[in-house]
């Protein structure tokens, strides 16, 4: 398992950027909203297509996003004292950025007041949300993609777009695939927050180093998980011919299977312990660690869990 810290190291930097229009394509002339001494409502609304682009982003406060079905953004909500919401782009791709007034992006260690951002969007657009310690909420969002980056706020999200790209390094992320995609394509990583997910399907990546993971995934082609010390809860329904991979090294792995599973299961671990109620455990003569080979059913199913030290649970659904 390989978790990108470099990618997670560098969200807010990657924050700085987001206020820049995209390459070829001719910037609106879109004027900044300023909060001044006080809080500033917020009341604006600005053309997109309908599939355009939207990016985000907040330091400190909150963000709700929610999609509907008019070709624009409307903004609603409360901006920081000292606060400036940097307005750029276009039809094609809108930036809203909330950063300090004060010179720099950080500028006085970046902005002292909380900034509170309400957003309907299209719910066809394709979404990229970035916070540090704001927490950031998004529902009905079908685009083609999602991408969110927290450092320390927690990410509740629900769409149903086929690219989902969700980074935290202290933050919870709670995600939410209402209509399960079978061609979807899921990665999920955090340091130490927690991950929730549900009605995932297709292929699925989730990463973390201490923090727990508990999904309840539908029909999945590929799932790949992997844990340094936090436990794992999987409930997954392969489909046929899937490939499951799970690792971690001192974290608990449970995973829940269907009664009738077509599988062969590889399962091992080097001083944890093995409880399955498919096919029979072979515990090690001398030492510790336990370890499981089996074809359940005709077989169609590639499933591999592996453990240093942690416990690995097979129960059935």
């Amino acid at each position: 398992m390989k978790i990108s810290f470099v990618h997670i190291a560098t969200l807010c930097i990657l924050l700085a950027a987001t206020g820049s229009a995209p390459a070829g394509a001719p910037a609106a002339t879109y004027s900044d909203i300023s909060a001044g001494d006080a809080a500033k409502p917020l009341d604006s609304a600005w053309p997109i297509a309908a599939d355009g682009r939207i990016d985000v982003a907040n330091v400190r406060g909150k963000v709700t996003i929610a999609g509907w079905d008019l070709p624009q953004v409307k903004l609603e909500g409360t901006l920081g004292a000292g606060s400036t919401l940097a307005v750029s782009g276009g039809a094609e791709r809108l930036t809203l950025r909330v950063k300090s007034a004060a010179s720099g992006w950080f500028g006085s260690n970046g902005p002292r007041h909380d900034s509170v951002l309400i957003l309907h969007v299209p719910r066809t657009a394709a979404l990229d949300v970035n916070v540090v310690s704001a927490d950031a909420s998004v529902t009905d969002m079908s685009g083609k993609s999602l991408k969110a980056g927290s450092v320390s706020g927690n990410l509740d999200l629900s769409s149903t777009a086929p690219a989902l790209d969700v980074d935290s390094v202290s933050g919870d992320v709670k995600l939410d695939a209402p209509s399960p995609n079978p061609s979807a394509q899921t990665h999920v990583q955090t340091v130490s927050g927690d991950i929730r997910a549900q009605n995932l399907a297709g292929r699925i990546k989730l990463e973390t180093v201490s923090g727990s993971m508990d999904c309840a995934c539908a029909a999945v082609r590929e799932l790949d998980t992997g844990s340094v010390s936090g436990d794992a809860d999987i409930t997954v329904t392969p489909a046929a011919s899937a490939r499951l991979h799970l690792e971690s090294m001192s974290g608990s792995i449970r995973l829940h299977l269907p009664v009738a599973l077509s599988a062969h299961i590889d399962a091992s671990t080097f001083s944890g312990s093995i409880h399955s109620d498919f096919g029979t455990v072979q515990e090690k003569q001398y030492g510790p660690g336990s370890s499981l080979k089996a074809q359940i059913g005709g077989g169609d199913a590639d499933i591999s869990v592996q453990s240093f030290s942690g416990d690995i649970q097979l129960r059935k659904q």
